[in-house]
């Protein structure tokens, strides 16, 4: 596939910023602009800071101060932090320059859900200037649209199980998102009487499948537990055993109601793993046929990276608005969408 490359800005410059840019540009795509909060980052080339050993001709400019009125972009892909109200000026900056956003924060999957003084602001402004509004991610493909597919066989559906592994042990920063090596009583503190980085978020992923599949949603429960174990866990990422009955990571399970009497339901564990253990998402049906749906997630990059350059083109010719990915049809591959130089 050939055809017009999209113009991409790239809203927060850290890891899945600079993945996007180097893919971008891999496809012949044009990356035309850069913002990050302000930091060191701010004046360099973006080339430089995405590992180009190179410039690129586009300066990052301070997300702050700059001048949106000139943005000439397409779409801007925001790679920056998962909460919504921590976002939600920085997407408007973005949609009222008629720019199409595609974010990476976690609670854009459904922003409804979070918020819905916050999305009604979001979608207002999108429609206002005629541009989409979508969160994407890893997630598109192995926890949502895996789970809408996991039900496509089905003449009746009683209820769905959404299971999930990843390892979070690999190193301190994501060690600590699950309370890896925590006291109880830290672990309790940070992680269970309070969200803390990701709390209240992978319940947005049985509630999705759920409002995709057409079920009324009427409440939505979560509860979170560490992950314990009999025999020592090894934890690269901190370079120790977790002793046995010690916090080895974090249990999210979820529950979904329905007003048509179908639950869904999420088992989900955020935690370090023994070295026979691999990252996996699984949907089961309980309906007619019964339906299994198992992903065996590939860690590192590209990842979300790669997931987010696919849905550029869904999410620049979708309607305006809110656009959830479940909306836009299942992910394809880009394998094709490259152009010739």
């Amino acid at each position: 596939m050939t055809s017009t490359p999209p113009r991409i800005a790239i809203y927060g410059t850290g890891k899945y910023g600079c993945e996007v840019t180097r893919l971008a540009l891999d496809k012949g795509w044009h990356v035309v602009a850069a913002f990050n909060r302000p930091g060191d980052k701010v004046g360099a080339d973006l080339g430089r800071v995405a590992g180009l050993n190179s410039d690129l001709g586009v300066t990052v400019q301070d997300c702050e101060n700059a001048d949106y009125a000139l943005l000439d972009a397409d779409i801007a892909v925001v790679a920056t932090t998962d909460r919504l109200r921590d976002n939600v000026v920085g997407f408007e900056r973005l949609l009222g320059a008629g720019v199409n956003v595609l974010s990476h924060n976690t609670e854009s999957y459904l922003p409804w859900a979070v918020d819905p003084a916050l999305a009604k602001r979001i979608d207002e402004k999108a429609r206002g200037a005629g541009v989409t509004f979508t969160g994407g991610g890893i997630w598109d493909m192995s926890r949502i649209w895996s789970g809408i597919l996991a039900a496509g066989p089905c003449v009746d559906i009683r209820s769905l199980q959404h299971t999930s592994r990843t390892n979070l042990g690999v190193s301190k920063r994501v060690s600590n998102v699950a309370g890896i090596g925590f006291s109880h009583d830290r672990f309790r503190a940070e992680l269970i009487d309070q969200p803390g980085m990701i709390g209240e978020l992978y319940k947005l992923i049985p509630w999705q499948v759920a409002q995709a599949l057409g079920y009324d949603v009427t409440e939505v429960v979560e509860r979170r537990e560490p992950v314990v174990f009999d025999t020592p866990v090894y934890a690269a990422g901190l370079g120790i055993d977790i002793a046995p009955g010690e916090p080895a990571g974090l249990r999210i399970l979820v529950d979904v109601s329905t007003a048509q009497g179908v639950s869904a339901h999420a088992h989900i564990e955020l935690r370090a793993c023994h070295e026979d253990e691999t990252d996996f998402m699984r949907w089961q049906v309980d309906g007619e046929p019964k339906s299994t749906v198992h992903v065996d997630r590939q860690i590192g990059p590209p990842g979300s990276s790669a997931s987010m350059i696919n849905r550029v083109r869904d999410v620049i010719a979708a309607a305006p608005g809110i656009q959830e990915v479940s909306k836009l049809g299942p992910p394809r591959h880009s394998a094709n969408d490259r152009i010739t130089r």
